[in-house]
């Protein structure tokens, strides 16, 4: 997956509350999530791994003050939620940018939603994976994913897990609309 998809990737993850990976248009949105609506921060961190860059390539890389690939990057976003956000964004993750993910063994209850995903992408790659996020409480989340596959048109195996907190901010949303995410800080 490039930098780009791998933006695309967490910023889809961190643009909700629950950071949805993918649904399959066939299956039903979950009831919205026991947390109040509004304006949310989320911090996501992804690492990559499963490829192999040469140690050269990566001193050359580091000298220069560039990101390795693979690398801990981590975003900030904050993001507004309302229960059509919910259930607009269940509807259309089937497909985001070049990726069709589906879904399977969704669970959700007060306390947790969970499910895993199969995801393909047009370029080429194929990717599974393990999604949960607990409800700490009406104002707290946090969650994991772990997704592995193979990438691109080479077929390069990769390795994706992420953790996400999030937390309530405000009932007003202020500039941020819903279904947009306003990055705050990526490092």
């Amino acid at each position: 997956m490039n930098r780009k998809s791998q933006r695309a990737f967490s910023g889809l993850f961190a643009s909700t509350i629950c950071c949805l990976a993918g649904v399959s248009a066939s299956a039903q949105a979950p009831a919205p999530p026991p947390v109040k609506m509004g304006l949310w921060e989320s911090s996501s961190t992804m690492t990559m791994g499963g490829f192999q860059i040469p140690p050269d390539v990566v001193a050359k890389m580091q000298a220069m003050g560039r990101p390795v690939p693979g690398a801990p990057h981590t975003t900030v976003t904050q993001s507004c939620m309302t229960a059509d956000e919910w259930t607009k964004t269940w509807a259309n993750l089937n497909k985001r940018g070049d990726m069709e993910c589906k879904v399977s063994d969704l669970s959700q209850d007060s306390q947790k939603l969970s499910f895993d995903s199969s995801c393909t992408s047009q370029r080429g790659g194929a990717f599974t994976g393990h999604f949960e996020m607990f409800f700490d409480d009406d104002e707290h989340t946090h969650g994991s994913m772990h997704m592995k596959g193979e990438g691109g048109s080479g077929g390069q195996p990769m390795v994706m897990d992420m953790k996400m907190t999030s937390h309530f901010v405000s009932a007003d949303c202020g500039e941020v609309k819903p279904g947009e995410a306003k990055v705050i800080k990526t490092e």
